[in-house]
């Protein structure tokens, strides 16, 4: 009996197995490709939500300029040679050693010389409040010296010196040197931080781009607010609830009304990428394009035209 007796060999547990391996192998699939999309979707979620708040930003927040101011002063410029002389601004020597001047105005010495420092002197005594000054002119740099009050003033270089007469009802105010930009927000528009701000300049002949001066110091921010040839100034007109202006916090608020003043006279003369020595302001019937570049919001671009005089104004209205 047993010698007749068959076996049959069963492989419906080897099917199963088989079929248990390709149903782990599509959900470990499965998982990986959800592990992709869920993960791609929320890059692709953070990244809507973010370009959403920068457009948002970029759109809401709108810059206003009230107006542009234009302000005239004079200067006397004078060069050092390499013996510490006196000569003109082009270089070439002085004919005249006798000046007058408005009051407000200036006196500038530049040193052209890029190894020697001089040393100057200034001195009045009948301009009230003027203290005696004592000043080297470093190599290649430029001193410059206000002259608040009437009276004669006598600049010294130890080798020559030049007389200015500073007279209290003299116009003779030169070309515009400085550029005064009111400026607020418009309405619903974010907060604006202006230290970020870059003001693009520009005229037939010259180009430059200035910022606000803002550093870093062991840790702690500290603002030179000052004009110079690559940086402007800020100056607060109105600040909401009654906050004090913070020069290494400038931001702009709605409600606030700011001044941004370019010394556009020195950002041509000795700043941007070709300074001009000869430049000495903005002369009358002047095209002048400024655009100004806030951190957020779209650029402001203000195309200027001075006037066709300046009669014996020193501030002069180009927009309103």
């Amino acid at each position: 009996m047993k010698a007749n007796q068959h076996f049959h060999q069963n492989n419906s547990a080897q099917v199963g197995i088989g079929t248990l391996i390709i149903f782990i192998s599509m959900v470990l699939v499965a998982a990986v490709a959800s592990a992709l999309l869920i993960k791609t979707s929320g890059v692709l979620q953070q990244k809507a939500s973010q370009t959403g708040q920068e457009t948002t930003q970029e759109v809401a927040s709108t810059l206003r300029i009230d107006r542009v101011i234009g302000e005239r002063d004079y200067y006397l410029s004078l060069n050092l040679n390499d013996s510490g002389y006196f000569r003109k601004d082009d270089g070439t020597a002085l004919t005249d050693f006798s000046y007058t001047s408005p009051v407000g105005g200036y006196v500038e010495i530049e040193n052209p010389n890029s190894t020697k420092s001089f040393s100057i002197t200034i001195n009045s005594s009948d301009a009230d409040d003027f203290t005696n000054v004592s000043q080297t002119v470093s190599a290649g740099s430029v001193y410059e010296c206000y002259l608040k009050n009437p009276g004669t003033y006598t600049v010294d270089s130890g080798n020559n010196s030049v007389n200015i007469t500073v007279q209290r009802d003299n116009y003779e105010y030169g070309y515009i040197s400085k550029l005064h930009l009111t400026m607020r927000l418009g309405a619903g528009s974010e907060d604006i931080d202006l230290s970020q701000l870059i003001v693009y300049l520009s005229d037939a002949t010259h180009t430059a781009d200035v910022n606000y001066h803002l550093e870093k110091r062991n840790g702690i921010y500290f603002a030179n607010n000052t004009l110079t040839s690559e940086y402007f100034s800020i100056n607060a007109i109105r600040i909401r609830d009654d906050a004090t202006f913070d020069a290494t916090q400038p931001v702009l608020r709605t409600g606030d009304v700011m001044e941004v003043t370019v010394d556009i006279r020195k950002v041509f003369k000795y700043g941007g990428a070709y300074p001009d020595p000869s430049y000495t302001g903005i002369a009358t019937r002047t095209a002048v394009d400024l655009q100004i570049r806030p951190e957020a919001g779209s650029l402001v671009i203000l195309e200027l035209i001075t006037p066709g005089s300046y009669f014996k104004s020193k501030y002069i209205q180009i927009m309103i």
